[in-house]
């Protein structure tokens, strides 16, 4: 692996080889290729040249005919597909979910207008102040860190740190290319421990809570301290096998919510579990079984409901509020029926 790893914001964040656009100008051209490779090397870790030389292939890769004239977004998906061979896509995430994304180690490669940032950051080209692109890394208290591709700086470099507050203002947010850690590496085979039906999660307020994607396992997609309690389902606990044979887990498969085929490491401080074949069902079977209840009598039979539909549609609602009780304020119980 290429580039470093810093702590901030209390993880250790991958930073890639950084390489600037500083070369065949003034005036400068290749600000959207410089930091569409800043940024991708957070995918490949580093594997890709950080060079003049791989920022002009990036170029030729996305099909603008007229560089000197700006790029757009569009050519840093070509490019991505014809130099990279990986499909990626824009998105437009609101500020929370994009500072939750660079707190969990993702890089995004954002498109500005310069002369909106404040002008400690233009330092670099106090004159110009059309549109421009930079990558963003890292969230550490309201701030992230910027890497403008007109910084003279080596490959070493890190960026500098920016209140959000002072980004914002000039950020084109429907136009975001985001990248995580290792997303573009070999991915791990995910091997299946335990199948365990309805298994339960609690994880309290305040824990941090570390999701990996299911089928990119090699993607952490949060890394973040939850604000409340959180409780949800899961299937199956699960690790990983690297290809050189390394093994680590175990981790939760995640069943519901927003979470659903994410999963957590079972050893989480704060998380707790159950399920029907796990602690609670041996304590279950424990207790005396009670008696089976006794044939109706003729009231009770005149106590069912005439109407079938009906009956069904109180016993599904009794069945909701009985969930519901249980698990306390599990987000994906559909609506009462």
């Amino acid at each position: 692996m290429n580039g470093q790893r810093r702590p901030v914001g209390g993880r250790k964040t991958y930073f890639p080889p950084f390489v600037n656009e500083r070369f065949d100008g003034p005036p400068w051209w290749a600000c959207t290729f410089t930091a569409l490779l800043n940024g991708a090397n957070v995918g490949f870790l580093g594997s890709k040249p950080a060079t003049h030389q791989e920022i002009r292939a990036l170029a030729v890769a996305s099909g603008d005919v007229d560089l000197n004239g700006g790029s757009r977004s569009s050519h840093m998906v070509r490019a991505m597909r014809v130099r990279y061979g990986q499909q990626v896509q824009l998105e437009r995430l609101t500020p929370r979910r994009a500072q939750e994304r660079l707190a969990s180690g993702w890089a995004l490669v954002a498109a500005v207008t310069y002369g909106s940032l404040p002008k400690h950051y233009r330092r670099w080209s106090p004159r110009f102040k059309k549109g421009h692109r930079v990558t963003l890394i890292g969230w550490d208290q309201g701030r992230t860190m910027l890497l403008d591709p007109l910084a003279t700086a080596g490959a070493s470099y890190a960026g500098e740190p920016i209140r959000w507050r002072d980004f914002e203002p000039a950020w084109w947010s429907g136009e975001q290319l985001w990248f995580a850690e290792g997303m573009f590496t070999r991915a791990p085979t995910v091997r299946v421990l335990e199948e365990v039906p309805e298994g339960i999660w609690r994880l309290t307020s305040g824990s941090r809570l570390v999701a990996r994607l299911g089928r990119k396992p090699q993607v952490v997609a949060r890394d973040v301290r939850v604000p409340e309690r959180k409780v949800g389902r899961f299937d199956a606990l699960v690790e990983l096998v690297s290809a050189s044979g390394k093994v680590s887990g175990p981790y939760l498969r995640m069943s519901s919510g927003s979470l659903t085929g994410m999963l957590v490491p079972s050893g989480t401080k704060g998380l707790t579990t159950t399920s029907r074949t796990g602690p609670a069902a041996t304590a279950a079977a424990a207790k005396p079984k009670p008696r089976a209840p006794a044939a109706p009598g003729p009231e009770a039979v005149k106590a069912v409901p005439k109407d079938p539909k009906q009956a069904f549609l109180e016993g599904r609602r009794a069945e909701w509020r009985r969930l519901s009780e249980e698990l306390g304020p599990v987000v994906n119980l559909p609506p009462a029926p």
